[in-house]
């Protein structure tokens, strides 16, 4: 380049661009997939209160919710000839990532209780030492829909609706930094079911999850530590449920 020449400035997306991202991180967000996953219920008299209440609707619910999410998530892929590896990342130093995600594991009990000290000492009237999904386990058959539950919805299905959304963020919203924030916030939002507990404590996971994504380029990682640590409270609640 020659020293009079002028400094190219980078072109910024045009606006139907923008737009578009727009409405792919709406509809991933999970609002769309979670009213198409309630209609069969709805139709069988079922409604918010009493899908709530039992696992045997709750599980069924949540892995249908994710069945979706996913089936939009690969078409809005596919229109950017894009596959689901392309999120996850290349298949190289997966033994790494698997390290790093089961290492990540303590962490997120670490911070589960730190928060729940928290809550405990200095704002009790938002403190819960129970999780009201959990109260729906009653008998191993349900222990076993929820395992499925956390595994798929949670581990698979969450993980890369957030790699979805950070990277439509970094390639045309302001940057994967803004995107991790406010996603962080949503999930969090996302659960309010578990009460301002679970909601701060799943912004913090995902917060942990998103950054974790961004620097290995990866979703082995988030995925086990995800997978392990529900599966893991899952069956510490069980097997403890009764202990005093």
């Amino acid at each position: 380049m020659d020293a009079g020449e002028p400094i190219p400035t980078p072109q910024k997306d045009p606006w139907s661009v923008r737009l578009q991202a727009i409405l792919e991180v709406l509809l991933i967000t999970g609002v769309v997939s979670s009213y198409l996953a309630f209609i069969p219920f709805s139709l069988l008299g079922i409604d918010h209160k009493l899908l709530l209440s039992d696992s045997k609707f709750i599980a069924p619910f949540i892995l249908l919710e994710a069945g979706i999410t996913l089936m939009l998530l690969i078409l809005m892929l596919n229109i950017h000839e894009q596959r689901l590896t392309d999120l996850a990342g290349p298949s190289t130093r997966w033994a790494k990532n698997l390290m790093i995600g089961l290492a990540l594991v303590p962490l997120l009990f670490l911070i589960n209780v730190l928060v729940s000290l928290t809550l405990m000492y200095l704002l009790p009237k938002y403190f819960s030492d129970h999780n009201p999904l959990l109260d729906t386990i009653r008998s191993p058959q349900d222990l076993a829909l929820f395992i499925l539950a956390a595994l798929l919805a949670g581990g698979i299905k969450e993980e890369f609706q957030r790699a979805f959304i950070l990277t439509r963020f970094r390639e045309h919203l302001g940057g994967a930094p803004l995107g991790l924030v406010l996603w962080s916030v949503v999930f969090g939002a996302a659960h309010y079911v578990q009460g301002p507990q679970g909601m701060i404590t799943a912004s913090l996971f995902g917060l942990i999850f998103g950054l974790v994504y961004l620097a290995q380029k990866s979703l082995v990682s988030p995925i086990v530590a995800h997978g392990v640590y529900d599966t893991l409270v899952l069956l510490g609640f069980w097997y403890f449920r009764n202990v005093k």
